[in-house]
Parts: C-alpha cells; structure tokens; sequence
C-alpha cells in the first residue's frame, strides 16, 4: 500500500496505483497555467491526512511544460488519467486550450474513455501584483521549521524559485514563470478548501444543537 512517505520521497512523475494513491492521499489537486514568456507549465500535487491539531503536507507528485497549447493539453490529459486528480485549476477561458481540449475529448470519448476534466476558474489569475503573494505564500510552506511543501530534488520549479531577485518580484507578471504559478495555484486553493469545509463530529446527535463540527474534508467540487 502507498504510505505519505513514499510520495514525498518520490521521483517526479512517478507512477502509483490510483486507490492507493486516493487511500494515501486527502486529496488530489492538479493546476495549468498558459504559455507566457516562457513554457507553459502544469502540475499535480497531493495531501496528506494529517493527525488531529497537526498541519497539512502537500508534495509536488508530477510538473510538466511545454510552449506549445496543444502538446501541454495533451499532457493535461495524461497527468488527469495518470493521478485522477480532484479538479484542475486555471484559465478555462482561454481560447487555443478550450479548442485543442475539445479534440482530445472528442478522440477520448471515440476510444471510450473518460474525458478531461473541465478546468476551475482561480481568482488569483486577476491578483495585481501576483507575484508578492504567491512567492510568500511558497516561502511560507517551504521554510525548514515548519516545512508544509514538499518538492522533488529533480523538480525545475527549485531552480526557478531561486532565481528570481527580490528587486524584480514586484515587476513579474503572470505568465512570468508558469511552472512556479501552476504550484501555487494548486497549493493555496487545497489549502483554502482545507480550511472551509467542516466534516460533522461523529459523536453530534441531531437533537444535540450545542455540539460543536470538527474535522474536515477537501471543497465541495466534485470530480466529474
């Protein structure tokens, strides 16, 4: 059976039975982000069920980029297939994807099976200046005394991170570093869904008003 410690000591895009991967895992939460100035990146990362009062780890399972629309759907739906991942964060507005999607379902659908997920809309796509935030939020989950992210030795968004100089954070736009964008997306959403839905405390009885929720399980979405 698949253990938290083998995911985070694992290689990046390593392959893993999907129950097991889901008995392992609090969820499973996957990210694009468009070619910009440089290639278009799409990740898949997971957490753990952590014990009660004790914080959620997160761990990079797989990055891919490509600066091409089409070759980077085609991934998409790869990653989607391999890691069956709860949702898919981004851009589902954005035109060249939509199109190249919609072909790659209709092959899917032809040969059977399942089609790619459709991709959430994240707010932080129209955030002004991004980068300030995103690259805290990153630093925050990495820092060694209360390490929360978990990336791969091999993992180019390491390289990426350190970088970038202080004196230009302000200055990057999205599309800057899509890979480091796609992370962030996926982490700082599974954290938040982590924090707003409460699981009812098995011991509550219906009549009992004063029993307070604890606990808790990953959004409200749904896969497919």
């Amino acid at each position: 059976m698949v253990t938290w410690e083998d995911l985070k000591n694992a290689t990046l895009g390593q392959t893993f039975d999907i129950r097991g991967l889901e008995y392992c895992c609090r969820a499973v939460y996957a990210s694009v982000v468009w070619p910009g100035k440089r290639e278009g990146g799409a990740v898949v990362v997971a957490m753990n069920h952590a014990p009660p009062l004790a914080r959620n780890e997160v761990c990079l399972l797989a990055e891919v980029e490509s600066f091409s629309v089409r070759d980077l759907v085609r991934h998409c739906g790869a990653l989607d297939s391999k890691y069956s991942p709860k949702i898919w964060i981004g851009d589902g507005q954005y035109g060249p994807a939509n199109r190249f999607t919609q072909e790659m379902n209709e092959n899917l659908v032809k040969r059977g099976r399942q089609p790619f997920s459709p991709i959430e809309p994240f707010e932080l796509l129209e955030m002004k200046p991004l980068y300030p935030y995103i690259l805290d939020e990153i630093k925050r989950l990495l820092a060694p005394d209360r390490r929360q992210l978990f990336l791969p030795d091999e993992s180019k968004i390491l390289s990426y991170l350190s970088g970038i100089e202080s004196e230009d954070i302000t200055e990057l736009e999205l599309g800057a570093y899509p890979l480091i964008e796609a992370l962030a997306f996926a982490v700082i959403e599974m954290m938040r869904d982590e924090k707003d839905v409460k699981v009812v405390d098995p011991n509550h009885k219906p009549w009992d008003n004063n029993t307070l929720t604890r606990g808790f399980k990953i959004g409200n979405r749904r896969r497919h």
